[in-house]
């Protein structure tokens, strides 16, 4: 009986863990950096409950089908050489490779790793130019089609422990992924570094930075910039310069994502001030106007408010992966999310399950063409679907096993009884038989 029992034990258990935990769930987690390589969504490091620096990587392939309840996330093998946090990367032109660029390193031998997702092997590039010493967290990267990549400010903050603020630095690093060389350019003296900013490349080589700290002077505290006065940067003629936005007020803040829809509109997500939330958690600002607006459909089915999570335009969808749950009020410790929230950039709603299609073609966050792609827009109708179907199986199965143990452990009880019925008559006939045999 034992032997059974602990056999359908084992295949309830095994189910339950196949089903729910045997999968590659990250632990919740913020400041961590992501890229896209083809239909593959690729997170990097960060901060999570059990590390102040990670070093695993996750991603999703986004050419399959799949809900934001049921995560396909895959675990690669081969994790970053150091662990790291509020780091930036950005993919090669030509999708061979991801340069994961600054952060906060456990060791500060090298800044930039170059990983080849189909080789699944981390190196360190021979960069042109470049210097040893350099040293960047808090940063943002845009790339052009040309694989020349703009890093503008940082802070020198040197490992994920450390909690000093660091100085800010007065430049734009320039860095050609395809010659590998490396400059920088000075900032001109109206020009404040910037960290936990957003850089948005426009399609006509204008970079828009929006949001982010700064200080007036190198010794001066950190102030919060305001989304009312946008900082440019034209890379085709290396200048700078500023536009003032008008609409709705979009509070101050860091930590926050942007992604370039396909119409031309910049939509920001999350950050926070402080700790505190920001309101709206989301807006768009449109590029011809620079007027800022709230869509009415951006309110329903609303993700919790975010902070240093990622976007990744994958078509005409924003994936919002990760970050620290922001409330209204200072809390610690934090609470970090593990989950992934899709919007739809076209109706301006949020959506809860993912359809690869044939048609059409993905946009990366600076509008630039990428892959095959799509999402759908049921509203969850799917997922709904499939985690009745998933409870119905599970329940169906354990029910079933169960019933085999109360099946057994009766059939077990009467062949008992019956046993023990059989031997008490063989005995009483023996005793008959012996007693019998008795010569008085």
């Amino acid at each position: 009986m034992n032997n059974f029992q602990n056999l359908c034990i084992y295949f309830i258990l095994s189910f339950t863990y196949s089903f729910v935990i045997c999968q590659d769930i990250p632990e919740g987690r913020s400041e961590h950096a992501s890229a896209l390589i083809n239909d593959k969504l690729y997170f990097f490091g960060g901060v999570t409950p059990t590390t102040d620096t990670s070093n695993e990587v996750f991603y999703i392939d986004l050419s399959s089908t799949f809900d934001i309840l049921t995560l396909p996330f895959k675990k690669v093998s081969i994790g970053i050489p150091v662990g790291v946090n509020l780091a930036t990367c950005v993919s090669s032109p030509d999708n061979s490779a991801i340069f994961l660029i600054g952060g906060r390193m456990t060791s500060t031998s090298t800044a930039i790793y170059k990983f080849d997702p189909i080789n699944l092997q981390w190196t360190i590039p021979i960069i042109n130019g470049f210097n040893s010493s350099f040293i960047r967290n808090e940063i943002n990267i845009v790339i052009d089609g040309k694989g020349k990549s703009y890093i503008f400010g940082g802070t020198d903050t040197k490992t994920g422990t450390t909690t000093g603020n660091g100085q800010l630095f007065y430049e734009m690093s320039l860095f050609d992924t395809a010659s590998l060389t490396w400059s920088a350019l000075t900032l001109p003296t109206d020009v404040l570094p910037r960290i936990d900013y957003t850089a948005t490349l426009l399609p006509t080589g204008f970079i828009i930075y929006l949001g982010g700290e700064t200080r007036l002077t190198p010794s001066s505290a950190s102030t919060f910039t305001s989304l009312n006065d946008i900082l440019i940067f034209d890379i085709k003629l290396l200048s700078w310069s500023n536009k003032t936005t008008s609409g709705i007020t979009v509070q101050p803040r860091y930590g926050h994502s942007a992604v370039l829809s396909k119409d031309g509109n910049i939509i920001i997500f999350g950050g926070a001030r402080g700790s505190a939330q920001v309101y709206p958690d989301l807006a768009v600002l449109n590029t011809n106007t620079w007027i800022w607006s709230v869509p009415s459909n951006s309110t329903v089915n609303v993700p919790p408010s975010l902070t240093f999570h990622t976007a990744n335009l994958y078509k005409i969808y924003m994936i919002i992966a990760f970050g620290r749950k922001t409330s209204q009020v200072v809390v610690r410790p934090y609470n970090y999310s593990n989950n992934i929230y899709i919007f739809n950039t076209a109706t301006y709603s949020w959506v809860s399950s993912f359809n690869e299609v044939s048609q059409g073609t993905p946009t990366n966050s600076d509008g630039a063409a990428t892959n095959k792609g799509d999402l759908s827009t049921d509203n969850g109708n799917s997922s709904t679907y499939k985690i009745i179907l998933y409870l119905v199986i599970g329940i169906g199965c354990i029910a079933f096993l169960s019933g085999l143990v109360v099946c057994y452990k009766k059939c077990y009880k009467n062949r008992t009884k019956i046993e023990k019925n059989l031997m008490s008559e063989v005995s009483d006939l023996h005793d008959k038989e012996r007693y019998s045999n008795i010569v008085i």
